[in-house]
């Protein structure tokens, strides 16, 4: 379907109602859509429940991932989205995690605590 997979955007958990021109309106939001698949069963001509969207350039179709991730329900599905040429990390492999920002980092020293006054 394309020659640079990663201007390709997999769009899964599609409801079997869902139409190449449903899709294409919806996908046209983000960017120009240059092609549309929707994989059907051999057998029984259903759709198989997801797609893949080819836009003019690999910045575009990341940008529709960032943008529709989540947001997007059809027929009470979220649909979800990944750029189409990237991997999912496997369990095997160890998972990349961003840093974290310490907003409240801990004091230099530690403070000492203030003791009970006794009441007489």
């Amino acid at each position: 379907m394309t020659k640079n997979p990663n201007s390709t955007v997999y769009v899964g958990n599609l409801d079997e109602r869902v139409t190449d021109r449903v899709l294409n309106m919806l996908e046209i939001q983000a960017g120009r859509v240059v092609d549309l698949y929707i994989p059907r069963d051999k057998e029984t001509d259903n759709p198989k429940g997801f797609a893949f969207i080819k836009y003019e350039t690999e910045k575009i179709a990341t940008y529709v991932v960032k943008l529709l991730s989540s947001l997007v329900t059809l027929y009470s599905r979220t649909l979800k989205f990944a750029v189409s040429g990237q991997r999912k990390p496997s369990n095997n492999s160890p998972i990349a995690t961003q840093p974290t920002l310490n907003i409240f980092p801990p004091p230099p020293h530690p403070r000492p605590r203030p003791h009970p006054i006794p009441y007489n």
